[in-house]
């Protein structure tokens, strides 16, 4: 779940408002800070860090700096562009890639404010741009937090309950989905049952998000070799860590840093 954006922490560096466009320039870009597409009509497929997907009015996608985004018009566009720079938020509680917003009316009338004062690049309305742009990132971040308070009642089994915390807790550690099973006093087959069908996917797919959102920081933040951050991210060595990293993301944990750190 995303947290709250603070509206002074965002500073603008780019204001982009695209009015009619049937394909981009380039079909892959990065950019040196956070990026974001607001689609106000039109959709386009994309792709950021193996997230891949169709984007409408009501989405917005997000890309973090140097990570390239894969995009393709599939109609014609009207949408802003914006790139950002921010501090004072952890970096691992980051949404990336597409953002749905509920709130429409919201929505529509943000983007038309947007448009009035999309070519003035003064520092007055650059604040007024941070503001509107903040103002959807919180407006995203309380509707996650309101519907996860409406999900979290239909859990009602207290295992799986207990199961989040601990695997919230020790994800890092050498923690197996067969042990945490075994100290709930239920087999392997039924615990991944009863965790599946309260939350939608397997333990082990839960557990490997977790760890390798963790994998991606410090592969592009740290110089720690790959059997540093694979001990780091609660796996024993790096040649299994490589297996499962390559597995989700297409790639080598050694590409991955190769491609995307400056």
């Amino acid at each position: 779940m995303a947290e709250l954006w603070h509206i002074h922490d965002i500073e603008i560096q780019q204001h982009s408002y695209w009015d009619h466009i049937e394909e981009f320039i380039l079909s892959e870009d990065t950019y040196p800070h956070y990026s974001v597409f607001c689609i106000m009509d039109g959709t386009f497929d994309y792709k950021v860090l193996g997230e891949s997907g169709q984007a409408e009015f009501g989405d917005i996608i997000l890309c973090p700096p140097n990570i390239p985004l894969k995009r393709k018009a599939f109609t014609p566009l009207q949408f802003h562009f914006f790139q950002f720079s921010f501090k004072g938020l952890d970096e691992e509680h980051m949404p990336v890639g597409l953002l749905k917003l509920k709130d429409e009316v919201r929505l529509s009338t943000t983007y038309e404010r947007l448009i009035n004062i999309a070519f003035d690049e003064s520092v007055q309305s650059n604040k007024w741009k941070a503001h509107l742009l903040s103002d959807l990132f919180q407006t995203y971040s309380m509707e996650n937090h309101l519907g996860t308070l409406e999900d979290e009642p239909k859990i009602h089994d207290h295992i799986i309950h207990k199961a989040l915390d601990h695997i919230n807790k020790h994800a890092f550690s050498d923690m197996t989905i067969k042990a945490l099973s075994q100290e709930l006093n239920l087999s392997p087959v039924q615990f991944t049952r009863r965790f599946k069908e309260s939350l939608g996917v397997l333990p082990v797919e839960y557990l490997t998000s977790i760890r390798l959102r963790k994998a991606r920081t410090l592969l592009l933040e740290t110089d720690y070799t790959i059997e540093d951050i694979a001990v780091r991210c609660g796996y024993n060595n790096g040649f299994y860590f490589s297996r499962i990293f390559s597995k989700k993301m297409k790639m080598s944990p050694s590409l991955f840093r190769r491609t995307h750190k400056i």
